[in-house]
C-alpha cells in the first residue's frame, strides 16, 4: 500500500532531489507527461484487444460470403499502417523540440478510424473494404506507440527505464485485459442492439468503435500543453555523469552494440509474429475445433484473453524484481523466447481421433468445414493444450516484449531515438503483416505445419539467443550517483 501511494505521490525521492537534475515541480511533471503516455499505451492495445474476438463474427454478419482468408487481411493492415507511417513519425519526432503535434494528429486519425469501424452498417456496399480502411486508419494512429517509447527513452534515467517501460507494457496489457471484458459485457446486446438517437447502430460489434473513439478524444485532452510537457532527462542525466558540454558529445560517446541490437529486434519480431498470428487463429480455431457457436466463442475467448492479460499484469510489476535477482538478459532468454517455444509445441496435437470425427458438424454451419480437407484427417487440439499454450504465450509475450525494448533503449544510449524506436516499431508491424498469415496456411494445411513450423522457429531464435546471451548486456557509461561519490571522494 505504501509503495502505491508513494506511485501516485509524484513526490521526488530525496535521493533523485541530491542529483541535481530536476526540481520537485519538473520531477512531478514528467511522471505527469509520462502517465499521460500510459495512457495513450492502453488505448492503442484497447484498440485491438476490444476487436479480437469480434471482428470475425462482424465481418461475417455484415458480409457472409466472405472467406477466412480475408480476415487475415484484416488483422495485417494496422500494422501495415504502422510499417508505412512510422520511420516518417519517428524521423520527425527526432526533428521537433515536443512531441505533442505528431501524437495528436496520430490520436486524431485513431479515432476516425474507430468511427468508420462503428459505422460500418451505415454503408450499402464493400463493407469489408471499408472495414479494411477504419483498420488502416487505427494502424497509422497507433504508431504513436514509436513516439511513446522514444519519448520513454528520452524522459527516464537509466536506472528507471526498465520499470518504466514495464508500466507502459502493463498499461498496454490492462488495454488488452479490458478490451475482451467490454466485448463480452456487450454481448448482451446482440447482433441487432439498439439505435442511437436514431442515427447509428450500437451492438455488439460496433460499440467497440464508439469507446474507443470517445478514449481517443479523451487522449487529444491530455495532451494539452497543460498536462503535457516534454523533460528530456536522459540527456541531462548522460552529461552530468560524462561531464559533457553538449548532447551531441554524450550519446556520440556510446558505441552501438549492432549484434546485440540486431538480436533484440529479432527477439521484438519473433514475439510479434507469434503472438498476433495466434490472435488472429483464436476464433478459428475454437469455432474448428470444439464445435462453439460464435456467441460461445466470443464469451469463452474473452476470458482466455482476460485470464492471460491477467497473468501479465502480474509479470509486469514483477518484472524489475525479477531483473534485478536475475538479470535481465536470463529473464528474456529463458522468461520469454523458452516460455514462446513450449507454447507453439503444445498446440501441436496428439491422438488418434481426426476433428470431423470428435466434433459434429451442424449442417456444416458448426464444427470444420468441409473444406478443410486436413480436419479428416488431423485430431484436434484439446481445450486444455489451447489454454496452457495461450497462457504461456502471454508470459512469453510480456517479459519478452517488455525487456527487448528495455534493453534495446539501453544499447542505444541516449542519443534521439525516434528514428530506432521507428526501426523497432517496423520490425513489430512488418512481423505482425506476416503473421495473420498463419490463417491461410492454417486453413490449406491445418495445425501440424501451423504450429509446428512456429515450434521450429521459435526454438531456432531461442537456442540463438542462449548461445549469445552474455553479449546482449548493455554497455553504459558511469550512472550519476557514481560520478557523485567520485566527486565527494575527491572533495
Amino acid at each position: 500500500m505504501a509503495q502505491f501511494l508513494k506511485w501516485i505521490s509524484l513526490k521526488q525521492p530525496e535521493k533523485e532531489r541530491i542529483l541535481g537534475l530536476e526540481t520537485q515541480a519538473e520531477y512531478r511533471q514528467r511522471w505527469i507527461s509520462i502517465r499521460v503516455l500510459y495512457f495513450t499505451g492502453y488505448l492503442m492495445f484497447l484498440a485491438f484487444g476490444i476487436v479480437a474476438t469480434g471482428i470475425w463474427p462482424y465481418l461475417k454478419s455484415l458480409e457472409p460470403s466472405v472467406s477466412k482468408v480475408f480476415l487475415a487481411y484484416v488483422f495485417a493492415v494496422p500494422p501495415l499502417g504502422q510499417l508505412i507511417f512510422s520511420p516518417f513519425i519517428g524521423w520527425w519526432t527526432n526533428k521537433l523540440s515536443s512531441i505533442r503535434v505528431p501524437i495528436l494528429l496520430l490520436s486524431t486519425i485513431f479515432t476516425i478510424g474507430n468511427v468508420l469501424y462503428a459505422v460500418l452498417g451505415e454503408f450499402e456496399d464493400h463493407r469489408e473494404y471499408i472495414l479494411l480502411l477504419s483498420r488502416a486508419l487505427v494502424g497509422v494512429g497507433t504508431s504513436a506507440v514509436t513516439i511513446c517509447r522514444a519519448y520513454i527513452s528520452a524522459a527516464t534515467r537509466v536506472s528507471e527505464r526498465t520499470k518504466t517501460i514495464s508500466y507502459m507494457a502493463l498499461a498496454q496489457s490492462l488495454g488488452l485485459m479490458v478490451g475482451p471484458i467490454f466485448q463480452s459485457a456487450f454481448a448482451e446486446l446482440g447482433e441487432n442492439g439498439f439505435s442511437f438517437l436514431g442515427w447509428f447502430q450500437v451492438n455488439m460489434y460496433t460499440v467497440a468503435g464508439w469507446i474507443c473513439a470517445i478514449l481517443g478524444l479523451i487522449n487529444m485532452v491530455l495532451l494539452m500543453p497543460s498536462i503535457f510537457v516534454d523533460s528530456p532527462i536522459a540527456v541531462k542525466e548522460a552529461m552530468k555523469s560524462q561531464g559533457a558540454a553538449t548532447a551531441k558529445e554524450t550519446w556520440k560517446s556510446v558505441q552501438l552494440q549492432y549484434f546485440s541490437i540486431t538480436t533484440m529486434v529479432v527477439a521484438f519480431s519473433l514475439l510479434m509474429f507469434a503472438y498476433v498470428g495466434y490472435q488472429t487463429l483464436l476464433s478459428p480455431v475454437a469455432l474448428d475445433q470444439f464445435g462453439w457457436t460464435n456467441e460461445e466463442s466470443l464469451f469463452y475467448l474473452g476470458i482466455l484473453m482476460t485470464a492471460g492479460a491477467l497473468i501479465s499484469c502480474v509479470l509486469f510489476l514483477l518484472l524489475d524484481p525479477l531483473c534485478k535477482r536475475f538479470g535481465e538478459t536470463n529473464v528474456l532468454v529463458y522468461g520469454a523466447m523458452f516460455a514462446l517455444f513450449l507454447s507453439q509445441l503444445l498446440m501441436i496435437p496428439v491422438g488418434t481421433q481426426t476433428i470431423s470425427e470428435s466434433v459434429d458438424s451442424v449442417n456444416g454451419t458448426i464444427g470444420c468445414p468441409v473444406s478443410q480437407e486436413w480436419c479428416q484427417s488431423i485430431p484436434p487440439v484439446s481445450i486444455a493444450q489451447f489454454t496452457v499454450s495461450y497462457t504461456l504465450l502471454c508470459v512469453s509475450f510480456s517479459i519478452g516484449t517488455t525487456l527487448s525494448q528495455a534493453v534495446f533503449s539501453k544499447l542505444l544510449g541516449p542519443r534521439p531515438q525516434g528514428t530506432w524506436m521507428a526501426l523497432l516499431t517496423c520490425a513489430g508491424s512488418a512481423a505482425r503483416i506476416v503473421g495473420p498469415a498463419s490463417v491461410t496456411v492454417y486453413v490449406i494445411l491445418g495445425t501440424y505445419w501451423t504450429f509446428g513450423a512456429s515450434a521450429v522457429l521459435s526454438g531456432l531464435i531461442f537456442l540463438w539467443m542462449w548461445v549469445y546471451r552474455n553479449s546482449l548486456s548493455p554497455t553504459q557509461p558511469a550512472p550519476v550517483e557514481a560520478a557523485e561519490e567520485l566527486k565527494v571522494l575527491n572533495v
